[in-house]
């Protein structure tokens, strides 16, 4: 069920992509993206105690994963800000918004792509 919920936010993730000239299509898929995402990283810390495993060390694997989940969960929170900025007409704000939601997507990528080797 993780990995459906998972691989929904990958799909709204890239509709909201899709929708960038849109913007408030944009903001709401985006926004439930996150909504999703962040349920599913406090549902899986909640149950399963997955900073505690990070820090008893486990594999290789998990710690890059985590490293990974936590770099998506600041560029969250960093999107949110510069898109803020960016419809208020902020023009750096909205070119550094486009250049970091690449790696904010392949960042979201590897994290499904790490969650499912594991």
């Amino acid at each position: 069920m993780l990995h459906v919920l998972s691989s929904l936010v990958l799909v709204l993730i890239l509709v909201g992509v899709m929708m960038r000239r849109r913007r408030r299509v944009h903001i709401g898929i985006m926004s439930g993206a996150f909504a999703v995402d962040l349920t599913l990283l406090l549902y899986i810390e909640f149950t399963r105690s997955a900073v505690e495993k990070v820090a008893k060390g486990v594999s290789p694997l998990v710690y890059i994963h985590a490293a990974i989940a936590l770099a998506v969960m600041i560029l969250y929170v960093v999107m949110i800000v510069l898109g803020r900025r960016a419809l208020r007409g902020d023009r750096a704000s909205r070119s550094t918004h486009r250049v970091l939601g690449v790696s904010f997507v392949a960042l979201r990528g590897l994290t499904y792509v790490t969650a499912l080797v594991m």
